[in-house]
């Protein structure tokens, strides 16, 4: 029973394993579950507050030619030299390159070139120099003369094609070496001219002013008549007053068809037939009373009526203007070209020119900076109605039409200017010459003889040549 029993409980117990080994029931499916995606809401973040930074203060840059000072040599005194100065000072406050100009009145022409000469020795140069162009042809020759094409050609600071050709054609000629080098600008231009006593000529007979020299001969002859005929203070008065100096001699040497140079233009040569033809006829005016000398300039005698005719420069016409006005002379007067004995008409041309000596770069370009706004065409007019010169470009003689109108005197020699010729400027040794040109021309004047006459023109001759030989 017992052994049943046990029997009963292992089957029991076997039964039990077998239905937890059976298989297990399958729960039915759940559908998933999809979570609506929540959208939030997109935080927008508060822009942080930045703190304003001040911008700096735009640094000004420099003037390009800041401090660069310029030093200016000049002829001008009395009122054209305050005048000039006037302008100098507009440069001064008004140039957007921080250049100062430094004027400095040298006095005349032979003044300066002389104190370049002592210069170059020394060192202690001006930056801009006015002199005329054979003087700047000796000073380049030597290096102390600077070649203005590059400045001129410079793309920021030269002249424009326009500007270029505003200028007279033959100004750069002018101004310039036989290779090529530009060393002088022109500033004005003025002419050596016969001042001329219409209304007195028309009274002894003129109408018109002479033609050849034989012509004006018979001119001022007739006005010394007049003047001896008065008597007292006119008494070897009234004809043309003549200084016997470089200036006056050639211009009779043109209008006689000469010139300084030989036929091949090589080498000096004063010993040409024109040459002669027109020492001899000053010392025939000289001879006959026609022709006499004042002890300075000669427009006073001139309002006076104690010369017919004087000799000066263009730039001479407010002195004369003063003289006629102060003798209450209302006669009408004005300037005519020297004739000679064919009726070539001729005056002396001079150009009034800037020369910039060497430095540096950066001075150079400062200086060429000032000659290009002194030389503008605005501001050359208004210099030209304080001066009496006359300009270099097209647009200043536009500028200048009303003066020209106001002032028919100074309107004349706009032409006669153009008619030349001018001297020799950039021949070797011309400053020299011209110089010795002067001590001879006395001692033409004095002569008593024609054979005197051409000794002395071929003693000129050689010392003229000596020079070149010196310089070369």
């Amino acid at each position: 029973m017992k052994k049943i029993s046990v029997l009963l409980t292992i089957i029991m117990l076997f039964s039990l394993v077998l239905a937890a080994c059976g298989p297990a029931e399958t729960p039915p499916a759940e559908e998933p579950v999809v979570e609506e995606p929540v959208v939030e809401e997109p935080v927008v973040e508060e822009p942080e507050e930045v703190e304003e930074v001040e911008e700096p203060e735009p640094v000004e840059e420099a003037p390009p030619f800041e401090g660069v000072t310029v030093q200016f040599w000049h002829v001008y005194s009395d009122a054209p030299g305050a005048a000039l100065q006037e302008l100098v000072d507009e440069f001064n406050d008004t140039n957007p390159y921080g250049i100062f100009v430094n004027a400095l009145h040298q006095g005349n022409y032979g003044d300066i070139e002389d104190k370049v000469n002592v210069s170059i020795q020394s060192g202690d140069l001006p930056d801009v120099v006015m002199a005329y162009t054979n003087a700047l042809a000796d000073w380049y020759s030597v290096g102390f003369v600077a070649d203005l094409n590059p400045y001129i050609g410079d793309p920021d600071y030269g002249l424009t094609d326009e500007q270029l050709a505003d200028l007279y054609p033959h100004l750069k000629e002018a101004g310039s070496t036989p290779d090529g080098a530009w060393i002088a600008y022109p500033m004005t231009q003025s002419a050596n001219v016969l001042v001329y006593n219409f209304t007195w000529a028309e009274e002894l007979g003129f109408a018109v002013p002479p033609a050849t020299s034989a012509e004006l001969k018979e001119l001022v002859c007739a006005a010394a008549a007049e003047n001896t005929a008065r008597g007292g203070d006119f008494t070897g008065t009234g004809g043309m007053v003549y200084f016997p100096n470089a200036t006056n001699w050639l211009h009779w040497l043109y209008a006689f068809g000469g010139d300084e140079l030989n036929d091949a233009h090589d080498a000096y040569d004063f010993t040409s037939q024109e040459a002669v033809d027109t020492t001899m006829y000053i010392l025939d005016l000289k001879n006959e009373g026609c022709v006499w000398q004042t002890e300075s300039y000669p427009n006073p005698e001139q309002g006076q009526r104690k010369a017919i005719i004087t000799m000066s420069s263009t730039a001479g016409a407010p002195y004369y203007a003063a003289a006629f006005e102060d003798a209450n002379n209302d006669d009408v007067w004005g300037w005519i070209a020297a004739p000679g004995p064919d009726g070539t008409l001729a005056v002396n041309a001079f150009q009034q020119m800037l020369g910039v000596i060497p430095s540096t770069q950066q001075r150079e370009m400062a200086s060429w900076l000032f000659v290009k706004w002194l030389t503008s065409p605005e501001i050359q007019a208004r210099w030209v109605r304080e001066s009496g010169y006359y300009g270099t470009q097209y647009s200043t003689e536009a500028l200048l039409a009303d003066y020209a109108e106001e002032n028919p005197v100074w309107a004349s020699g706009v032409e006669l200017a153009a008619i030349g010729p001018s001297e020799p400027q950039t021949f070797p040794a011309w400053s020299s010459v011209r110089r010795t040109l002067n001590d001879f021309a006395a001692e033409l004047y004095n002569a008593t003889s024609q054979a005197e006459v051409e000794e002395i023109l071929a003693q000129l001759t050689q010392t003229a040549n000596d020079l070149v030989a010196e310089v070369q």
